[in-house]
């Protein structure tokens, strides 16, 4: 294996691992990593990426040295994959097709595996903080003498914590730079499965939707995924790209509470029925400067209407 014993080198990798993870987008530290794992282990290509355990869905995906088709065209065996059933039992162990009895006479292996020349591979799935959450790491050959050795299966299996901390520390990273003053935010799949949040995102979650919200409800993503902003009856909520996964933005309606004083009494009086006029004359200002002070007022609290105001003053 040429380095799995050599100290030196491992704490190199190690070192660099978590440089990284201060320093690359999610999807280029999972390349690195697994580019730089060739160097203790010889495969031709990996897999890193996450996914519903339940439901065998792969929803986050890097892949070195292959198409992505290889998980995305496996669902068709996915029910049936008895190296999956292996992973899925003892998550944190790694495991080989070697490891499942006559593995290579069973369909997912010949109808899918073979495929994408992974005739060897070893895999290690660990559960994640959010429920039914899982990440994967899967390194695949073809041209090799042998399946993968003890000492190789062992290294990968003592690397797996580092490699999944490390991920993790990425994305807290990340979540954190995107965020805004008043808002929570989370880095989620595609499917809004929540990876990591920064701010007081389940207080604000759990205002909208009961329980500890591990995925973000279905009808909210599809919005969402169409580039337009989901409005409930507390939140507002709005999505933006982050490499394969996206950042979800999510803060509470303002409210009439928010504004300065005088702002309070402008919009108690115009959504009251005055116009402009009326309004600055009750106050002993300029119809000027209580237009001014509207057009704040809707900006505040992302309105456009008197009628929207209205319903904010009535409701307080």
């Amino acid at each position: 294996m040429g380095g799995t014993e050599n100290a030196s080198g491992l704490s190199d990798f190690l070192l660099e691992l978590y440089h990284d993870a201060s320093e690359c987008t999610p999807d280029e530290l999972r390349l690195r990593v697994l580019n730089n794992l060739q160097r203790f282990i010889p495969f031709d290509f990996g897999v890193w990426g996450g996914g519903w355990a339940d439901g065998r869905l792969v929803t986050d995906l890097t892949v070195l040295n292959q198409s992505e088709a290889i998980l995305g065209e496996w669902d068709t065996v996915a029910q049936e994959d008895a190296f999956c059933d292996l992973t899925l039992n003892r998550l944190g162990a790694t495991a080989r097709f070697d490891d499942v009895p006559d593995y290579r006479a069973s369909l997912a292996y010949n109808e899918h595996w073979r495929r994408f020349d992974a005739s060897h591979m070893m895999a290690t799935i660990v559960g994640e903080k959010t429920d039914g959450y899982v990440s994967f790491v899967g390194l695949c050959a073809d041209d090799r003498p042998g399946t993968f050795s003890d000492a190789e299966r062992m290294f990968k299996q003592m690397l797996m914590p580092h490699l999944s901390q490390a991920l993790r520390m990425n994305r807290e990273l990340w979540t954190g730079r995107a965020a805004f003053e008043h808002e929570a935010i989370a880095l989620v799949d595609r499917e809004g499965w929540v990876l990591c949040t920064q701010g007081p995102f389940h207080d604000f979650a759990g205002q909208e939707w009961p329980g500890h919200i591990a995925r973000l409800p279905a009808d909210v993503m599809t919005l969402l995924n169409q580039g337009k902003r989901w409005r409930g009856e507390r939140l507002d909520v709005r999505m933006s790209r982050f490499g394969s996964n996206h950042f979800v933005h999510m803060s509470v309606h303002p409210t009439l509470s928010g504004l300065p004083r005088r702002e309070r009494e402008v919009a108690g009086l115009f959504s009251s029925g005055m116009t402009n006029k009326q309004v600055a004359r009750a106050l002993g200002t300029s119809p000027s400067t209580v237009r001014n002070q509207i057009v704040r007022i809707y900006e505040k609290l992302g309105i456009s209407s008197k009628a929207e105001l209205a319903r904010l003053v009535g409701g307080r």
